[in-house]
């Protein structure tokens, strides 16, 4: 037993001793690994310091030089085109029907279509396809573009507008499947692109619950019906032959309303292209015709107080274009010799007018007096916009103030007097209760005026307030007057 326990001890000794003696060796090894590794990341530590820098500079060029870049702002256009190969029926005149919307399903997908195309088509957002026209087959529509804030004002309408005709045209003769040219053959002519808002859409949408569209012929004369008094607002849009202007007659039917109605140049709501507006049923003015500017109107209607009567009625019809240039020599004597209005008086003139009335006198010894009716002219300022028309009298320019609405249909100005007096600028009577626009209308009585009598003002009438006058000095026997509407 001693001899088996011995070599166990000794065993246990000499593990025991080999233990003790590793022991600082293997903790040496440790200690130089630690340091191996503390002295290869040292190494390292430039490399990461310069990936840290580069990373940083690389977030600063993108924060200052592409995240700015890419602030994008939605651009709305609305506008209209014409297609070949469909014709209008009346079935989608009735948003409800499954005629119009399965039209409005295609037109939007051949709209969306038409954009991916082009360059535009990365910055494409949304579209609606919201009314359709007479002829060959009209599309009104309206598409927001998300575009980087920069490329803004590179965007104009007549911008887009050129982008989507060049598309058209290049691929008129194209054999090549074109998915916007599957169902629709567009014409390139029948394009038209226009400004607008989102407040605007809104608008638009808010009335599409009484959206009515009506098609009026030459030489008729249509009478549309009345809004839907369960509805808030409705729209009217109107359209005529392509050669003719629309001209629109409101009358009033109630004593005391607060409805509002408002016109435009193009077929919905855009606040660019209002022609005018009128509020609560007018005494003064029971009747109003506007004209617009070409064969496309709307009519917007919003509710004042609940009745179970229409407050007005509407009527349509198509006029042609009236000329606005006169050259006009006037007689040797001192009395009134003649009256100039703008087109359709007292209708209230169409947007985009230009009248140009070129006048002579007989010599040197005669100036010219202008009589205005309800109507005030003042120095333009460069601070003050012209809203409601600019004149252009011997290089002068002028802006005018609508100091009364006409009745319809007045009755014509009495003459001056032979020693009436020039007169720039009408009598001021208070303003008329409910107008709002950026188009009125004008009449004009010309007459001479000796040049060796001082000018005084013009009778006012008893409930007018005298307005500043502004004397026609001639150094030469003709004067030419231009009016624009703006």
């Amino acid at each position: 037993m001693p001899v088996a326990k011995a070599p166990q001890v000794a065993g246990g000794q000499g593990d025991g001793g080999d233990g003790e003696e590793a022991e600082p060796e293997g903790m040496s090894k440790a200690h130089e690994d630690s340091k191996r590794k503390a002295r290869g990341y040292l190494r390292l530590a430039p490399l990461w310091l310069t990936l840290v820098v580069l990373i940083s500079v690389g977030v600063l060029l993108w924060y200052f030089l592409g995240y700015k870049a890419e602030v994008t702002v939605s651009q709305v256009y609305s506008g209209s085109l014409r297609v070949l190969n469909r014709h209008f029926s009346q079935d989608l005149t009735r948003r409800e029907s499954s005629a119009f919307r399965s039209e409005t399903a295609k037109a939007q997908k051949m709209l969306k279509e038409l954009i991916a195309s082009t360059r535009l088509g990365t910055y494409y957002n949304s579209s609606s396809v919201y009314s359709f026209g007479e002829g060959p087959l009209t599309c009104f529509f309206w598409f927001i573009l998300q575009i980087p804030e920069h490329r803004q004002p590179m965007l104009s309408p007549e911008v887009v507008q050129a982008l989507l005709v060049e598309e058209l045209l290049s691929t008129v003769n194209s054999s090549a499947a074109i998915p916007y040219r599957a169902e629709y053959e567009v014409d390139p002519e029948g394009l038209v692109i226009l400004e607008a808002s989102v407040k605007d859409i809104a608008a638009l949408n808010s009335t599409l619950g009484c959206y009515r569209y009506s098609y009026v012929g030459q030489g008729q004369v249509l009478r549309l019906k009345g809004p839907d008094h369960l509805a808030s607002s409705c729209l009217w849009h109107l359209q005529g032959p392509k050669d003719l202007m629309l001209k629109l007659r409101l009358e009033w039917t109630l004593a005391e309303c607060r409805d509002r109605l408002a016109m435009y140049d193009v077929a919905g709501p855009l606040e660019k292209r209002l022609i005018t507006s009128v509020y609560g049923c007018s005494r003064q003015e029971p009747v109003v015709e506007v004209l617009a500017s070409g064969a496309i109107m709307a009519v917007v209607w919003k509710k004042g107080l609940h009745s179970y009567y229409d407050p007005f009625m509407l009527s349509v019809q198509p006029v042609v274009f009236q000329a606005c240039e006169v050259n006009l020599t006037l007689d040797d004597r001192l009395d009134s010799q003649g009256v100039l209005s703008t087109p359709y008086f007292p209708s209230y003139y169409s947007p985009r007018t230009h009248c140009s009335w070129h006048l002579t006198v007989p010599s040197l010894d005669y100036g010219l007096a202008l009589w205005f009716d309800a109507y005030a002219l003042r120095r333009q300022k460069y601070d003050l916009p012209c809203t409601q028309g600019q004149w252009t009298i011997q290089n002068r320019r002028y802006y005018f103030l609508s100091s009364l609405q006409l009745p319809f249909l007045p009755p014509p100005p009495s003459p001056p007097s032979p020693t009436g007096d020039p007169l720039i600028g009408s009598p001021s009577p208070q303003p008329q209760r409910g107008s709002r626009g950026s188009q009125q209308r004008l009449r004009l009585v010309l007459g001479l005026l000796s040049s060796s009598r001082p000018p005084t003002l013009a009778p006012a009438s008893p409930l007018a307030t005298p307005a500043v006058s502004d004397t026609l000095g001639h150094q030469t026997p003709w004067m030419l007057v231009l009016i624009t509407a703006k």
